[in-house]
């Protein structure tokens, strides 16, 4: 296989439709969603573990392969297919109604912030082969920063919503 056409199999491209889906609600979730009152009074370190590990896990699926030829791989399409369409669907209610039950509530609030471990254990599934032969079992480190990510992302969206709710 050459060089590009594995490249072009990086799971880095499963980046692409999340956060495609992020930049286009991002403006329209209101307030509380925006950097400035979403990052105010967040604790520094927080941000740090948030940000460093959203980097690496990113980073990180450039070298896992995407393939769907066993069928765990399969699975995490699927898996993938449906955390990806929650995802949007969580953002789309919060733009749809920013006042009512679900943008306003705990669960709701957050949707956006948890919705991520679906899609993200799917990639995990799907790439299951690293670029670099010598790095066995690339999801499991993947999976082990990805838990560091959404656990840091997902306390900070509760700093959030305890601030305002």
């Amino acid at each position: 296989m050459g060089h590009l056409t594995i490249y072009l199999r990086s799971c880095i491209w499963l980046w692409v439709p999340p956060l495609l889906a992020s930049f286009a609600f991002w403006p329209h979730l209101g307030v509380a969603y925006q950097p400035e009152e979403f990052w105010r009074d967040i604790p520094v370190l927080l941000g740090m573990v948030e940000n460093v590990t959203r980097i690496c896990i990113i980073a990180f699926s450039t070298i896992m392969v995407i393939n769907w030829c066993t069928r765990p791989q399969r699975i995490g399409f699927l898996i993938y297919a449906v955390g990806i369409a929650l995802y949007v669907a969580c953002q789309w209610i919060i733009v749809s109604a920013p006042t009512g039950w679900w943008a306003t509530s705990l669960i709701g609030f957050l949707a956006p912030s948890y919705t991520p471990l679906i899609w993200i254990f799917g990639i995990g599934l799907i790439g299951d082969q690293s670029m670099i032969p010598q790095l066995a079992r690339p999801r499991l480190y993947f999976w082990v920063l990805a838990g560091i990510f959404l656990s840091a992302h997902i306390a900070h969206a509760s700093l959030v919503f305890s601030r305002l709710y």
